[in-house]
């Protein structure tokens, strides 16, 4: 037996084919313009850090979101004690420059980006942990990490950092006019 086309059924399978395919369409253009990436990097910042930062690697652009989430402690000594990655107020008072960044919070997780890198290089922005867990990125450049102590020799201990850098999603382009 023989199955016969009839008008009626070339129409519905026409429809079928043609809604799979605006179906297929939208979902892969929705999928190309969601395209915000995360980069994550896991790295150990030693309690000895202070004015020696670390390279962590990664390079940011202008209007990136940088995440720290941070475990862990360092003992700083003395009467100051151990501290998480948040840090304290209470620290010892020094001129200006013997602290990684001179800041409200001390003997904590401390952030830069800065512009190169060895010798010569520019800081372009710096937080601490414990005032920014996350920063929106000003200025492209290196990211760095360190200990905000101003004698971090002796130190014990080191904090677990999860770096997770969030790319936006690009801006769609515009149209150009015929």
């Amino acid at each position: 037996m023989k199955f016969k086309r009839t008008f009626p059924y070339e129409c519905a399978h026409f429809l079928i084919v043609a809604f799979s395919a605006v179906l297929l369409f939208t979902s892969i253009t929705a999928a190309q313009t969601d395209t915000t990436t995360e980069v994550t990097k896991n790295i150990t910042i030693s309690g000895e850090t202070g004015l020696k930062w670390v390279n962590t690697g990664i390079t940011v652009v202008a209007g990136d979101t940088v995440r720290l989430d941070a475990k862990g402690e360092v003992d700083v000594g003395g009467s100051y004690g151990a501290h998480g990655p948040e840090g304290t107020t209470d620290f010892s008072e020094q001129p200006p420059g013997y602290y990684p960044l001179e800041t409200k919070m001390r003997y904590g997780l401390a952030g830069r980006i800065t512009l190169g890198s060895g010798r010569k290089f520019q800081v372009t922005q710096s937080w601490v942990y414990g005032e920014a867990k996350e920063i929106k990125v000003k200025q492209s450049g290196i990211l760095w990490l360190t200990v905000n102590d101003d004698a971090p020799e002796g130190n014990v201990g080191a904090f677990e950092v999860t770096i997770t850098v969030i790319k936006p999603a690009p801006k769609p382009k515009a149209k150009a006019k015929p």
